[in-house]
């Protein structure tokens, strides 16, 4: 007795879609970016000083901190942690040396940098607080003020100027002695489908 071919058919067309399924499904995970809070978290310093009541850690001296995707480099960095997770990192540069800050939040897109005297990185909200002649570069794309906000669940940078005193300011400055911010944003790439018209 031969097996109904329609019957066999429909399981083959069904086995066929289940691995079409799992293939996109596996592709699809690989080009996700795993979240750097759960990645190992290693620190490199000259000195540190725990607190383990405060939940603190400071370290000092030539300062390097990585956590899948996430650098940041800084001459003091003290971490808030709650039990295993990262809560907040504040880095500070010295002697004209800012603090640095790096890390791919999207797969696909080329690194976020930044720089400024003062960094505070909010792991738990995902957002960046620069602080004191600072600099952030996205896709390109150049912000620099006295501080600048990243957010990057919303993708969204705020920067304000900040004021100088009246022995910074000058005249192209403006008369409150306001500083100015600086965004350099560049032109959209043409499509394939532009190109060809």
């Amino acid at each position: 007795m031969y097996p109904n071919n329609k019957h066999t058919n429909t399981m083959k067309n069904s086995a066929r879609a289940l691995f079409i399924l799992a293939v996109s499904s596996i592709s699809q995970l690989a080009l996700a970016l795993p979240d750097d809070w759960q990645q190992e978290m290693t620190i490199l310093s000259d000195r540190a000083e725990i607190d383990r009541k405060a939940g603190t850690v400071i370290y000092e001296g030539n300062v390097i901190l990585t956590q899948g995707t996430l650098r940041i480099e800084s001459d003091r960095l003290m971490i808030l942690r709650s039990g295993n997770t990262l809560e907040k990192a504040v880095a500070e540069g010295n002697n004209g040396e800012p603090a640095r800050y790096q890390q791919q939040v999207t797969a696909g897109k080329p690194m976020t940098r930044a720089h400024g005297d003062r960094i505070d990185y909010f792991a738990a909200r995902r957002q960046v607080t620069l602080t004191g002649d600072s600099q952030l570069e996205q896709d390109g794309n150049l912000f620099s003020g006295e501080h600048i906000v990243y957010d990057m669940d919303k993708e969204t940078v705020k920067a304000d100027g900040g004021t100088r005193s009246d022995s910074q300011a000058t005249p192209d400055s403006g008369t409150s002695g306001d500083r100015r911010i600086k965004v350099i944003i560049q032109p959209q790439q043409a499509t394939d489908e532009n190109a060809e018209s």
